[in-house]
């Protein structure tokens, strides 16, 4: 079976807001103001280290980037728990069921640290599902989205052919990132009725609202 290839933040799980919440809060801890809607969004995909310099507007260590990353994450993190935020995106776990029945090879291909996959693991029990030793996150040795190596890396690391996998993204960035990975199926999931911003990438060949579409069950059954 050919590969399944997931994002997580805003792909599995809507949590855009709950993330900007978090950067707004970091930031003003950090620099002192907040960032526009126009600003979050050119930071929303990246790798925390990348964007930490888009903000400082200077290169950081790799010591100086975590730092700053785990202070980010803890304050994204205080605010899951805090508004007991915990449900995937519709039909998420129907789907991976369906996958999983299947016998379709699925991973996951992240910019979150470990220590967030950690958290998702155990406060979405991932691990009916995935296995947390596979899945690619961010941890400073792979090139950040759009570079295609984290997707890539995701379907060697379950021992599939990266030419066959379909990629699941939310992002522009990350929509780009499939496509460098020359994936043989983009599906794009909508956040906040964009559809029309995920169309005038061209390169996804379809969208999806969330996981109960009735394409999918036409596509994995």
């Amino acid at each position: 079976m050919d590969p399944v290839i997931f994002d997580f933040n805003g792909t599995l799980y809507r949590d855009t807001a709950l993330h900007e919440q978090a950067w707004q809060k970091f930031i003003q801890e950090l620099l002192g103001y907040a960032l526009s809607d126009e600003e979050f969004s050119k930071i929303h995909g990246r790798s925390n280290h990348l964007t930490m310099e888009r903000l400082l507007e200077r290169s950081l260590t790799k010591k100086e980037g975590e730092d700053l990353s785990n202070r980010k994450e803890a304050i994204y993190r205080e605010i899951v728990i805090e508004k007991q935020h915990n449900e995937l995106i519709p039909g998420t776990v129907d789907f991976f069921t369906l996958l999983k029945e299947n016998g379709t090879p699925i991973n996951i291909a992240t910019a979150s640290t470990k220590v967030n996959v950690d958290f998702y693991f155990e406060f979405f029990q991932l691990n009916r599902w995935f296995d947390l030793d596979k899945v690619v996150y961010d941890n400073g040795k792979l090139p950040s989205k759009p570079a295609p190596d984290q997707y890539i890396q995701a379907a060697l690391n379950i021992n599939t052919d990266p030419k066959k996998m379909t990629i699941f993204e939310d992002s522009p960035i990350g929509l780009q990132g499939a496509a460098n990975a020359k994936a043989k199926r983009i599906i794009a999931m909508s956040t906040n009725n964009n559809h029309a911003e995920l169309e005038q990438t061209g390169i996804v060949d379809f969208i999806i609202d969330d996981f109960t579409d009735e394409r999918l069950r036409e596509l994995f059954n």
